[in-house]
């Protein structure tokens, strides 16, 4: 697999993600790297790349900020990290491109150079929330489509089935439409319309709410992309909320005075409490894999999270590893194709 990685649009310094980058090579040395980005930055930061077989550095003039408008930004810079790596899968020179930087200037590019999957209008993105009793949610679109048409959102439930199945290998996934209640008659025009022309779907159960994300009554939740970003920024302000309160019970004196006690018969008890506090919140945060497929286009597309740290861009690469080896873009392809035909 060949993946190119924009280290330079990210919030973080681009030493961080080049150091995610020789980890990544202690356990692939199949992959080949091509990380693009200033070229001098990088050699003078690390000189010890060039000694790299598998790694190639392509030099970018230009990146794109995330306070930038991604249509006018892709085209007034030409040469950022994004064309660029978006540019090297039109010429098939890369399997997989990553950047953490803007959404929306990843998703344009992609969109202009690549084009989309025959019979989808718009693409989207999904990521899986954990839910009770084991097993994932996706949650799709989270903020590609701020705005959706009534035919965007069958196309996300179309998408979502495809690379639910991809993921989980679950042939018939269950889908359902995100609505203010499960009755048919709930919710605005657009939705309501959505619900008609979603009922075509075999699998689709009908209007869901908020706690079915969690609770394990589905598997695809379908919405327009301003709902899911929210949705996904308050599971992860919940995330930090619910870690702070944690560690704020068990940093009080009375309590540490307590532990201290317990551990007076026991020192495996404090390993245990913190094995169990690390289960706690890794089950409350939304399974993200490090980064999420641009679906919907022609090509495998990543796009991390702005703060990515190098242990999101490992987990980012691994995931790429899966999707590249279970033929994702033919699978997305070729199934779309199959389900558009049967409605």
């Amino acid at each position: 697999m060949r993946i190119g990685i924009d280290i330079e649009s990210g919030e973080r310094p681009f030493q961080e993600l080049i150091r995610g980058v020789f980890k990544s090579i202690q356990n692939n040395s199949d992959i080949q790297y091509i990380i693009i980005g200033n070229s001098k930055k990088i050699k003078n930061s690390f000189p010890e790349i060039e000694n790299f077989k598998n790694i190639e550095i392509i030099h970018a003039d230009e990146i794109i900020y995330m306070h930038e408008k991604p249509v006018y930004a892709i085209h007034k810079k030409k040469n950022c990290t994004v064309n660029i790596g978006i540019k090297l899968i039109k010429k098939n020179l890369i399997d997989v491109f990553f950047s953490p930087g803007n959404t929306g200037a990843t998703v344009v590019s992609s969109v202009l150079n690549l084009g989309m999957i025959d019979g989808i209008k718009k693409p989207a993105m999904g990521t899986f929330f954990p839910r009770i009793g084991g097993g994932e949610t996706l949650i799709i679109d989270i903020g590609v489509n701020p705005e959706a048409k009534v035919e965007n959102l069958y196309h996300n439930a179309i998408l979502g089935i495809i690379y639910y199945n991809l993921i989980w290998e679950k042939s018939n996934p269950s889908v359902g439409l995100l609505n203010m209640g499960g009755e048919f008659e709930k919710g605005s025009l657009l939705l309501k319309k959505a619900f008609t022309v979603m009922s075509n779907i075999p699998n689709f159960i009908g209007n869901v709410e908020g706690y079915n994300v969690f609770n394990g009554s589905v598997d695809i939740v379908v919405c327009d992309g301003f709902t899911g970003n929210s949705i996904l920024k308050i599971a992860e302000a919940m995330k930090k909320f619910f870690i702070d309160t944690l560690k704020n019970v068990f940093s009080d004196n009375k309590t540490k005075s307590k532990i201290r006690n317990m551990m007076s018969y026991s020192f495996s008890l404090f390993g245990f409490y913190n094995e169990k506090k690390k289960v706690l919140t890794d089950k409350i945060l939304p399974k993200y894999f490090g980064a999420a497929p641009v679906l919907g286009i022609k090509g495998l597309v990543m796009v991390g999270h702005g703060a990515c740290t190098a242990i999101e861009l490992i987990n980012a690469i691994e995931f790429s590893k899966i999707l590249f080896k279970k033929n994702y873009i033919d699978e997305m392809k070729n199934n779309a194709k199959k389900l558009l035909k049967k409605d």
